[in-house]
């Protein structure tokens, strides 16, 4: 049986189109292939991978360490850093009490971490805790050294990052933040029934109750150096007084450095 002519001419035209809409789209995904691969390349390059780290506010923190434990280094592709993870293993140094990791496109990391001051050591069961101003343990020594005030109260070890939160040892770190460094270094803090009393130097302060940490501290910087012997009482920050000897029961002179 004959086939029409124009039919066989149709077939082939037919075959034709559908011939050339497949070469079109397989040029088509082979040219979005190629700019995906061009994209990643591009990418994982030197030209967007990891050249400067700049880190500001680190002294005690050991941020080089944590950064190359996350793979924050020269070379890195910049698209393969997570912000998050990063600041997360940061914050986990005790010595950090806040931090923020910006990625600077096309080569640039800047890390800007805020450290805890360390403020006091205190005897935590078996040894000694350097504490932080908010009261968090950044570290631990046999010996508390270097040269720092001590808090002498009854406290549990909550481990490092952890914190010692009574408001008496809070009210404490609060007093010797605020004396000048001199002051600060030569003094012993103790807490007594509830009250907190602190040697400076060959001067014993009674502090009273954990409030108004600041003016305490002022007050006796204002008095110190005039204050006649004796008791040196600023429980009333606004009216320092000079206590006699006689008026310190036997109880808490037993407690305290006189």
């Amino acid at each position: 049986m004959r086939v029409d002519p124009r039919i066989l001419l149709r077939r082939r035209q037919v075959a034709e189109q559908l011939a050339r809409s497949r070469v079109r789209r397989s040029l088509v995904v082979l040219v979005a292939l190629a700019g995906v691969g061009g994209v990643a390349w591009f990418l994982t390059s030197s030209l967007v991978s990891v050249r400067s780290v700049v880190v500001e506010g680190a002294n005690n923190a050991e941020v080089d360490v944590i950064l190359a434990r996350h793979k924050v280094v020269d070379g890195r592709p910049m698209v393969m850093i997570r912000v998050e993870p990063v600041e997360e293993g940061l914050m986990a140094d005790p010595w950090i009490r806040s931090a923020s990791v910006k990625l600077v496109f096309p080569t640039e990391v800047e890390v800007y971490v805020q450290e805890r001051v360390a403020v006091a050591w205190i005897w935590l069961e078996d040894r000694w805790g350097l504490l932080a101003d908010d009261g968090v343990v950044i570290d631990y020594a046999g010996t508390p050294t270097p040269i720092r005030s001590l808090i002498r109260a009854p406290s549990d070890d909550p481990g490092i990052g952890g914190s010692v939160g009574s408001e008496e040892v809070l009210g404490a770190l609060r007093f010797l933040d605020a004396l000048p460094d001199d002051l600060s270094e030569r003094s012993i803090v103790n807490v007594v029934d509830g009250e907190l009393w602190v040697s400076v130097g060959f001067r014993t302060v009674r502090l009273g109750f954990p409030v108004e940490m600041e003016s305490k501290a002022a007050s006796l910087v204002a008095v110190l150096d005039s204050a006649p012997d004796g008791v040196i009482d600023v429980t009333a920050p606004a009216r320092p007084a000079i206590r006699t000897w006689d008026t310190i029961g036997a109880s808490v002179k037993d407690r305290i450095d006189l």
